[in-house]
C-alpha cells in the first residue's frame, strides 16, 4: 500500500551520504511484475514535479512507497524513510526492509541491478499515464465479483489498514474495475491532503493498471462501499 503523507509534492533528490545507513544492498530477487510496481512509483514523481518520495524494499520482495509534503525537506525525507520502512516491514512480516529509491534515484547498491529500472527512470517523460487531477471519483455500483487477484489485494489493503487505523486522521480506499479483475489502491496520513485526492489517486492507480479504462471506489477504509 502506498502512503501520502501531507499533500503529495514531489520534492528534489536530497545529496550527501546522510541517509547511505537505511539504503539496502547486495542481490535482489525481484517478485513478479516487480517492474510495474516501480513503473506505478515514477508515474507518481511524474504526476507531481516536487514531492519527496521513497520507495523500501525487502528481500522477501514485500515493498511500499511514500510520499510527503514540501516544506523542510530533510525531515520530511526522514519521516518518509520511516514510514515507507515500517509498512514494508509490516507487509513482509518481518523486519529488514531496506530504502531502494529516493525520488528517481535507485540507491540500493548492488552491482548487479538490472538496467531496466534505470531505464524507466531515464524514460519517465514517454510514460503513457492517468493523471489523478483529471479523475472525478465515483462509488462503483451494480453487481461485481473480486477476482482471485484482487481479493488478494483487497484482503492486503484490508490488513494494512488494521495495522494502520490508529495513526492519526488516515483515510484509506481501494479502487476497482467495473468486472473486478483491476484494483488499485491508496491512503492518507496527515490533514494536508483532500480525501478527493486521495480518491483520485486510488482510482488513477487503478485505471493505470486497466488499460485507462475507467474504475471505481469499492471500499473506503474497511467498510465496502460499493452500491
Amino acid at each position: 500500500m502506498k502512503k501520502l503523507l501531507g499533500i503529495i509534492v514531489l520534492g528534489l533528490l536530497l545529496g550527501g551520504n546522510a541517509y547511505a545507513a537505511n539504503e539496502g544492498s547486495g542481490p535482489i530477487k525481484f517478485p513478479p511484475k516487480f517492474e510495474q510496481r516501480f513503473k506505478i512509483y515514477l508515474q507518481y514523481l511524474k504526476n507531481e514535479r516536487n514531492y519527496v518520495s521513497v520507495f523500501a524494499f525487502h528481500p522477501n520482495g514485500a515493498n511500499d512507497f511514500q510520499g510527503i509534503a514540501g516544506g523542510n525537506k530533510n525531515k520530511n525525507l526522514k519521516v518518509a524513510e520511516k514510514k515507507a520502512v515500517k509498512a514494508c516491514n509490516k507487509k513482509a512480516k518481518e523486519k529488514g526492509c531496506m530504502i531502494f529509491a529516493r525520488n528517481s534515484q535507485i540507491v540500493w547498491n548492488w552491482d548487479d541491478m538490472p538496467k531496466v529500472y534505470n531505464l524507466l527512470i531515464k524514460n519517465i517523460d514517454s510514460f503513457h499515464y492517468v493523471d489523478w487531477r483529471d479523475v472525478s471519483p465515483e462509488i462503483g455500483k451494480g453487481t461485481i465479483s473480486l477476482s482471485k487477484k484482487t481479493t488478494k489485494n483487497f484482503k492486503e489493503y484490508l490488513t494494512i489498514y488494521e495495522n494502520n487505523k490508529s495513526e492519526k486522521n488516515i483515510y484509506t480506499i481501494f479502487a476497482l474495475s467495473e468486472d473486478g479483475n483491476v484494483s488499485g489502491d491508496m491512503d492518507l496520513w496527515g490533514k494536508k491532503v483532500s480525501k478527493k485526492n486521495v480518491e483520485a489517486l486510488a482510482i488513477a492507480e487503478c485505471m493505470i493498471n486497466n488499460k485507462k479504462e475507467k474504475c471505481f471506489i469499492y471500499a473506503i477504509n474497511d467498510e465496502i462501499v460499493w452500491k
